[in-house]
């Protein structure tokens, strides 16, 4: 783990080809809304105007829907916690409850020592539920390392006598 700035080891986000589609859906609808509002500069009228408003409405719930579907969504490991950025919410997960890393189809999925398991929705192709185990074998060597580092570091248990 040489390579850790400012306890950040690594950050992963979704696929290039799931942020190009975030980008898509926000920029075409961008695109539409600045074509419509091209034309209520060229024809002025209520209809025009109320076109582009609801064009730059739709726009903004896309750009909206992108951004908090795919382009936010991240996994992000630092030397003391896991913080995984999902759709549905942000877990941080200090390292200290991990026992294992694994990859399943929607991610990489972190085990604790209550028996919960936390999915990183970055890891994962999206709705394809393509597995990533190219991308997943970085963040496994780091968890790996890691985990170890906490066994090592732990104090011995006192002998029963």
């Amino acid at each position: 783990m040489d390579d850790v700035r400012d306890g950040v080891m690594g950050v992963w986000r979704v696929s290039r080809s799931a942020r190009l589609v975030g980008y898509l859906l926000a920029v075409g609808p961008a695109c539409g809304a600045l074509s419509a509002w091209w034309g209520v500069v060229s024809h002025p009228d209520k209809q025009n105007a109320e076109s582009a408003g609801a064009a730059t409405a739709f726009a903004l719930f896309f750009a909206l829907f992108a951004w908090w579907v795919l382009l936010r969504v991240r996994l992000e490991l630092t030397t003391d916690t896991i913080v995984m950025v999902n759709p549905w919410g942000t877990q941080h997960l200090p390292w200290s409850r991990v026992t294992e890393v694994t990859l399943g189809n929607w991610g990489a999925r972190f085990h604790t020592t209550d028996g919960f398991t936390y999915t990183a929705y970055a890891l994962s192709d999206l709705a394809s539920g393509t597995r990533q185990d190219d991308r997943f074998a970085d963040v496994k060597r780091m968890s790996d390392a890691q985990l170890a580092t906490r066994v090592s570091s732990a104090p011995d248990e006192p002998e029963m006598s």
